[in-house]
């Protein structure tokens, strides 16, 4: 049992409690207000009966006048003596207790009032029935005159609302009706309190009555006016009862409002059963969702949760359970990138073991050469091989591609290169054509119909200063003599690689002192800053006049890849970047 306790308490939580509490205190505040609502009703339907039993005897009443007036004769000295008419007021004191009769006589000799009052001047001719107050007391009156010639009779009855009638309207209301001393009715009275107000209207079982107000005419002046004429306490059941018997529409809306609230505890109940149901598949989710987020946060990317609800409760842990899938994925490409990412450090390392660890040394001269892949390892290659004493090749080759593919073919093309200095020993004097038609054709069709790779090849004799070269496609390299008088190295070959038959023609030029080649790939002219613009051949050549004619040939490598990253700051890097430098010392 406290097993299943404690797992009920772990579905609900404190939220759904809270869920629950705060609709059962929205309950219990409907109630209330139901509650109020019909105290505040049943205490004004209790004035509202009241005042009603009032107006009907006003109506019974209207008929007294006509009766008396009836059996008094006309322009009779003393009415009362008359012998029809002492009937008529026996039954009438019987019928209205305290009841009042007088008329008046007004003839040629004048007004005789045996009543010792006087009918208004705002009384109609056709007579008058109604509630009135006479110098602060309330009454029933009905007032009815007849003309005989020359004399006019009028009849005045008067029932005041005293304390015999509140017994009768209370034994007829079954109602506590209590007599007051009449006062005028106003709504804001200056020493009425909000607190006072409350406690009298909508506090249940208060012991206060609530007032009855009639609309009554001042005898005097005729003006409307109202007065509070009783007290009452009302009685629930004998209002309801009242209530259906004159047949009010207020008793239908009070019957409808306690539908209506009957109707309102009905929801909260179900909505109470709905929070604990809807409130248990959510808990049952969330924890479900939190174990699998701990499970997940320890790197068990293969945790599935199971699916126990429907609807978008079941979305919500499918679409976990999709998110799980898709980070066990990417754990697992981010393991193998891992992998590849060192095993391409290690092939960096190794690609920068295929570039020249030491400068060779020239009489009269020096060379260097610098290079910035793209990516992890690039398919740029520049290297000095040594061909006789005092005779080097100097090799510049871009590849096509980039990465891995474009740094096999990198490596393949160097390995080609250095082999072929070793067959050309008994042939010293072969031109540097021939090298390039061999590479050429041992390359071709090595890796694919679309790789081929362009490629710069120079045979510098320091001896003779004689450069002999051969252009493959490749951006023609600089030849600064002076900071005024630049040269190009133009090129009509073909990239190696693409046709094996392809025919190449060498060139040669004499090294002056002072002169300077700097041969380069087209990372350098192809760089974009932020603006994506390019750096260009007249950037570089510019870049090359400002450089000082006393820097070396390292010095001239790392001004002019300075010169291009500063340009590229900011931007993403597309291709390869390489420099190689030959200085003729002066």
């Amino acid at each position: 049992m406290a097993h299943v306790l404690r797992r009920a308490w772990g579905r609900v939580r404190w939220k759904v409690v809270a869920i629950i509490t705060f609709t059962g205190t929205s309950t219990i505040l409907i109630a209330c207000l139901a509650v109020v609502a019909l105290n505040v009703v049943m205490r004004r339907e209790s004035a509202n009966i009241v005042e009603k039993q009032i107006q009907l005897l006003v109506q019974s009443s209207r008929s007294v006048a006509s009766a008396i007036l009836d059996h008094a004769g006309s322009c009779m000295e003393q009415p009362k003596s008359s012998g029809a008419l002492k009937p008529l007021l026996a039954y009438t004191d019987e019928a209205f207790p305290q009841a009042q009769t007088s008329w008046e006589v007004e003839g040629p000799g004048g007004v005789r009032d045996p009543a010792g009052g006087r009918t208004p001047d705002w009384v109609p001719e056709t007579g008058f029935t109604g509630l009135v107050v006479d110098r602060g007391q309330l009454a029933i009156r009905n007032v009815l005159a007849e003309r005989d010639g020359a004399c006019k009779l009028t009849v005045i009855f008067s029932l005041p609302l005293g304390s015999e009638l509140a017994k009768r309207l209370g034994s007829a209301s079954s109602m506590e009706v209590t007599t007051l001393l009449p006062r005028p009715f106003r709504v804001h009275s200056p020493n009425q309190q909000v607190f006072r107000t409350i406690e009298g209207n909508f506090l249940p079982g208060i012991s206060r009555g609530v007032a009855v107000v009639l609309n009554v005419r001042n005898w005097e002046s005729g003006a409307l006016e109202d007065w509070i004429a009783y007290s009452v306490r009302s009685s629930y059941s004998g209002t309801f009862e009242d209530l259906a018997r004159l047949g009010s529409q207020l008793a239908n809306w009070v019957w409808l409002l306690a539908v209506l609230s009957l109707a309102v505890l009905l929801l909260d109940a179900l909505g109470m059963w709905m929070c604990i149901s809807f409130g248990s598949d959510i808990v049952t989710t969330i924890d479900d969702l939190s174990g699998a987020a701990r499970q997940i946060a320890r790197g068990n990317f293969g945790w599935r949760t199971p699916v126990r609800s429907k609807g978008q409760l079941g979305d919500l842990i499918c679409n976990f359970n999709e998110m799980a899938i898709a980070l066990e994925r990417l754990q697992k490409e981010e393991a193998a990138s891992l992998r590849l990412e060192s095993e391409l450090q290690v092939a960096r390392t190794v690609q920068e073991y295929l570039y020249p660890r030491v400068v060779p040394v020239l009489r009269g001269a020096a060379v260097s050469g610098r290079t910035l892949a793209a990516r992890v390892i690039g398919g740029d290659l520049y290297d000095f091989i040594d061909l006789a004493p005092e005779r080097i090749g100097i090799l510049c080759a871009d590849v096509s591609g980039k990465g891995i593919p474009a740094a096999l073919m990198m490596a393949n093309l160097q390995a080609v290169a250095r082999a072929q200095p070793s067959s050309r020993a008994g042939n010293p004097a072969a031109h540097p054509a021939h090298f390039v038609e061999t590479l050429n054709q041992q390359i071709c069709g090595r890796f694919g119909t679309n790789r081929y790779a362009t490629m710069f090849w120079a045979e510098y004799n320091s001896s003779t200063t004689v450069l002999s070269y051969v252009n493959a496609g490749h951006p023609s390299p600089i030849l600064i003599r002076s900071p005024s008088t630049i040269e190009r190295l133009n090129s009509d070959g073909f990239p190696i690689g693409m046709f094996a038959n392809a025919q190449y023609t060498s060139a040669t030029l004499q090294m002056l002192p002072g002169d300077r080649l700097l041969i380069f790939t087209d990372g350098v002219t192809d760089a974009h800053n932020v603006a994506d613009d390019e750096f260009g051949e007249d950037r570089l050549i510019d870049c090359c006049r400002t450089i000082a004619a006393g820097t070396n040939a390292e010095g001239v490598a790392d001004r002019v890849m300075q010169a291009v990253a500063d340009w590229s700051i900011g931007a993403e890097q597309f291709d390869d970047t390489t420099v190689v430098v030959i200085d003729v010392a002066t």
